[in-house]
């Protein structure tokens, strides 16, 4: 029967799941329920059969995954050591080989002879060696591909840079997670049989971000009569933290039982430097699966096809330029038949635009249905938004309801760059900014306008990526180059006049990339 571990919240849960089928979800009846708001009601099914496991998704909408592979109706095994990550909660499969820090605990008050913290000045020699060492531990660092091969190959490296018989990498799946066994090295394939640690060394190093040392394990008072050691016949053992620079994520482990070996304060400082430079690389590699993660999700959220009523025609596009963006654009069914158009650019970029423009969208999808009127649907944005999104975050939206039996356009246009009209007869129009960017300041005051798009209208909505595109932070494309092609091409195919935009903006760029992301999006009245 597999057993799992949830992490949710920062609060961890261990489930033991029998044969069948589990529905997750948000639900009150769910098998595993996740009281996350990014979790669907019925977001998947786990089936468990024997020693296999089993996940489908149930069409939730920010996703399912499993160590980065998308899951979709049909099932993916998960397999011993794998995480399953539904709208980013991780649920981890125990693997055969995982042990609990509980059973390496020992209840003896072992205490440490030498003791170092990361930051404190290097002796001369041990700044030698660590200058020696360092185009190794680049090189490994740089060809392991994934965390499973940086923790074994953090080992290997660490048993020949001291005399060590064995070597432990624990790590923890997260903050509020307990620290295991990731990887091991033994010159005699002894692995972590009887490894013990004391409370009080875990606390020095997990708590207190010290490195620790033990010149002589079977000379401690404290130690002497457990019986472990003595089988072990330890003389000298070293522990030294996983510190990322933001946190302590876990512990790299030394000991030896030769009678020739003692660890040196050097040493400590050696193995210190190591643990810390293992454990910035294993967080990049969390920090980009976390990021891949979000592109994931946010890939789901933008629609890959807009539904237009009949008599229209719509092209959107978009290029963010990091793997995740701020950048939103939705075309909503109104239960009133009218149609709800957005589009907006959440301030800043990287992760925080990417959670901000994530909640956005939902809470777009979630008004579309309830708010009757666009002020309302407007502030109501306004309010959830100010309240969850940090002090200088804001979203410039431009948020329009068409009436497709007669063209009619009532909008909101919350700072963003006015959409251009370019009528049929070749004539421009602007529709301005009616009020400031949603979730700015706290009181919102914002004025619907009135548009109208006749057969041979052309409607276009951006974002600054394109009219403020620049190579040098000083001189910017502007609005002409887009305008003249509007113009010029205004009855031509929706998506070869967005591909001339994005060339202009492109040559304009000469081969650099872009500094922001590029929305665009054109409606036409045929």
């Amino acid at each position: 029967m597999p057993m799992f571990e949830l992490n949710s919240q920062g609060q961890t849960s261990q489930l033991d799941l029998a044969d069948g089928d589990h529905s997750v979800g948000r639900a009150a009846d769910s098998a595993v329920q996740i009281s996350v708001s990014s979790v669907s009601k019925h977001h998947a099914v786990l089936r468990v059969d024997g020693d296999q496991l089993f996940v489908r998704d149930l069409g939730s909408t920010n996703g399912t995954n499993v160590d980065g592979v998308v899951v979709n109706s049909e099932e993916v095994e998960v397999r011993p050591g794998s995480t399953v990550y539904f709208a980013g909660v991780g649920l981890r499969r125990a693997d055969e080989a995982d042990s609990d820090v509980s059973s390496l605990v020992s209840s003896e008050d072992l205490n440490s002879e030498i003791s170092y913290r990361h930051g404190e000045a290097f002796s001369e020699e041990a700044r030698k060696r660590i200058m020696g060492m360092l185009s190794g531990l680049f090189e490994l660092l740089a060809s392991a591909s994934d965390a499973t091969g940086v923790e074994a190959a953090a080992c290997d490296f660490v048993s020949n840079l001291v005399p060590a018989d064995r070597v432990v990498l624990l790590e923890d799946d997260g903050e509020g997670t307990q620290v295991r066994v990731k990887a091991d090295w033994s010159r005699n394939d002894q692995g972590t049989g009887g490894l013990r640690l004391s409370t009080s060394i875990l606390n020095q190093v997990l708590k207190g971000r010290e490195s620790v040392l033990v010149a002589n394990v079977l000379n401690d008072p404290n130690f002497s009569g457990n019986e472990s050691i003595v089988a072990l016949d330890l003389r000298s053992a070293m522990a030294a933290p996983l510190f990322d620079n933001e946190r302590v994520r876990g512990i790299l482990y030394i000991d030896s039982a030769d009678p020739r070996v003692q660890f040196s304060a050097e040493d400590l400082q050696v193995i210190t430097a190591t643990a810390n430079a293992v454990a910035v690389k294993l967080r990049n590699l969390t920090l980009e699966g976390e990021v891949q993660a979000a592109a994931r999700i946010q890939q789901q959220l933008i629609p890959e096809h807009l539904d237009m009523a009949e008599g229209y025609q719509i092209h959107a596009h978009q290029v963010m330029c990091r793997a995740v963006g701020g950048d939103l654009y939705h075309v909503l069914h109104r239960p009133n038949g009218n149609l709800l158009i957005a589009l907006g650019d959440v301030a800043g970029k990287g992760m925080p635009a990417a959670l901000a423009m994530s909640a956005c969208m939902v809470l777009l999808r979630t008004l579309s249905d309830l708010a009757p009127d666009l002020l309302v649907f407007a502030r109501q944005l306004h309010h959830q938004l100010f309240e969850s999104l940090a002090a200088e975050q804001f979203i410039t939206l431009f948020l329009a309801e068409l009436d497709p039996a007669t063209g009619a356009i009532e909008y909101i246009n919350a700072g963003h760059n006015p959409p251009i009209l370019v009528r049929a007869n070749g004539d421009v129009e602007e529709l301005p900014a009616s009020g400031l960017p949603i979730a700015m300041i706290d009181r919102f005051t914002i004025e619907k306008l009135y548009a109208q798009i006749d057969p041979g209208d052309l409607l276009t909505i951006y974002s600054d990526g394109i009219v403020e595109a620049t190579r040098d932070g000083d001189e910017m494309l502007e609005v002409e180059p887009m305008l003249e092609i509007l113009k010029e091409y205004q009855t031509g195919d929706l998506a070869e006049v967005s591909g001339r935009i994005i060339t202009a903006v492109n040559d304009f760029l000469e081969g650099e990339p872009p500094s922001d992301d590029v929305t665009l999006m054109l409606l036409r009245r045929q």
